[in-house]
């Protein structure tokens, strides 16, 4: 049961915005604070960072709590760095991650390590710009050598300066089980004159399981 729960955490944790495939410029970085809440009153939070150490290198970190509603409290945290893959004045932009980390659950700590490629292109929807992107990564005990896989996919629309709409799609799997869940979600600046900082609002519900659906917030921050 505890290994089986602590694969389960992997994915059940909130996936924060990332970069995906396009890098940060030398010197500036993202963070994002992450909160989400489900029907059945499970909790958790995730801290995310990176940071443009190169043109063709980012470093970050990423940290998430859980607390679940039968008492049971988990977390994990990992490091990474992320490369560009080809050049980046084309159409499509590609990168890969390659990151470690450990999830615990009680006194039971299960190191990992993780790999991960990246996929990103803007649109163009008559006078509204978008962006669509894939990332995918695969998560490798490396205490008993099991695996998980994930896939998030991402299709977001600029509707103005201020304001933009996105849709997710996170599948994962391991040997024994799936999900996959639907997050759509609402971006705005809050603040006018400070374009650097953006809310995020919106739901998530794993298909089959929308009793279990989620409401999440996130403050997200470019420096």
């Amino acid at each position: 049961m505890l290994r089986i729960l602590a694969i389960v955490l992997l994915f059940l944790a909130t996936s924060p915005a990332t970069a995906g495939a396009w890098m940060r410029e030398k010197g500036s970085g993202y963070s994002s604070i992450t909160i989400s809440t489900t029907l059945s009153r499970d909790f958790s939070e995730s801290t995310y960072l990176e940071f443009g150490v190169r043109d063709d290198l980012a470093l970050g970190a990423e940290v998430a709590f859980y607390a679940f509603s039968n008492g049971v409290q988990s977390g994990s945290a990992m490091v990474f760095l992320r490369r560009p893959i080809g050049r980046d004045d084309r159409p499509s932009v590609y990168a890969y991650e390659l990151g470690f980390g450990a999830g615990w659950s009680g006194d039971i700590v299960r190191p990992y390590i993780r790999g991960g490629l990246s996929w990103g292109r803007g649109y163009q929807l008559r006078r509204l710009n978008g962006w669509m992107a894939v990332d995918a990564s695969l998560f490798i005990d490396t205490y008993y050598g099991e695996h998980l896989m994930k896939i998030d996919s991402t299709i977001g629309l600029n509707f103005n300066d201020r304001f933009a709409g996105m849709i997710q799609i996170f599948h994962a799997a391991t040997s024994d089980i799936s999900a996959t869940s639907i997050a759509p979600s609402i971006l705005f600046k809050p603040i006018k004159n400070r374009p650097e900082l953006r809310l995020q609002i919106g739901t998530e519900t794993q298909i089959g399981n929308t009793d279990n659906s989620a409401f999440k917030i996130s403050f997200w921050r470019d420096f």
